[in-house]
């Protein structure tokens, strides 16, 4: 794993890149991400924010008002890039193999995803809060994935159904499937990471198992009146 492949290595590296944030600024926003990351946005105090930073809490006051404007300060380059960035760069990798059988891209997508989710489950603890608080945060996250990386995928399972690996569904349906079958996962593990006693291994092999033998065409299909 590379340094950059965490949402908040990610931040750190993006502060300041467009020259309108201040080096104390960037301390301070650094500082407040790990200390929300590690703990929750509700039991971090802006005095351990500004100590973390290394400032006076009246400086910190002086750049961002209050707790919340630095919130808002984090959240607008995560959601506008960093994070969209990260989530199809992540993506591209899979949809790029060569995957010629249902189960070795459904393994391939959700041991990514798996490991994304542990790479960064304390950041997007953060980010999570605010897609359940934040109308405009949560809009921001449901239009993350690139128009480009919907087209790719479209074509991976035009391919894997012309093979005879995919059920015959339309492609909406099945990533709505893929999306909803990882994201409740996702949820789970950041927001209620102490219901979930499985290890990586088994994670991987139930939610691919699932997702298999869901979308199989050999699979038993269901007769609905």
């Amino acid at each position: 794993m590379s340094e950059i492949e965490t949402i908040q290595a990610y931040y750190a590296a993006s502060l300041g890149k467009d020259g309108q944030i201040t080096k104390t600024q960037q301390r301070i926003l650094a500082a407040a991400l790990a200390l929300f990351a590690e703990k929750s946005y509700e039991e971090v105090g802006t005095r351990e924010i500004a100590d973390r930073a290394g400032v006076a809490e009246g400086t910190l006051f002086h750049n961002f008002v209050n707790k919340n404007g630095i919130l808002d300060a984090i959240m607008q380059p995560i959601m506008q890039n960093i994070l969209p960035t990260m989530l199809n760069t992540l993506d591209q990798a899979v949809l790029d193999g060569d995957s010629q059988t249902l189960d070795a891209f459904i393994v391939a997508l959700v041991t990514d995803r798996v490991a994304f989710a542990e790479r960064n489950q304390e950041s997007l603890a953060v980010i999570l809060s605010q897609f359940f608080n934040n109308e405009a945060d949560r809009a921001a996250v449901m239009g993350m994935v690139s128009p480009e990386i919907l087209t790719q995928a479209n074509v991976v399972m035009d391919r894997l159904k012309a093979a005879g690996e995919l059920v015959d569904w339309p492609n909406r349906m099945i990533l709505q499937l893929l999306f909803s079958t990882l994201g409740g996962y996702l949820v789970e593990k950041v927001l209620y990471p102490d219901l979930n006693q499985l290890n990586t291994k088994q994670t991987v092999r139930y939610l691919s198992d699932f997702l298999v033998n869901g979308l199989s065409p050999r699979r038993m299909p269901l007769h609905v009146d």
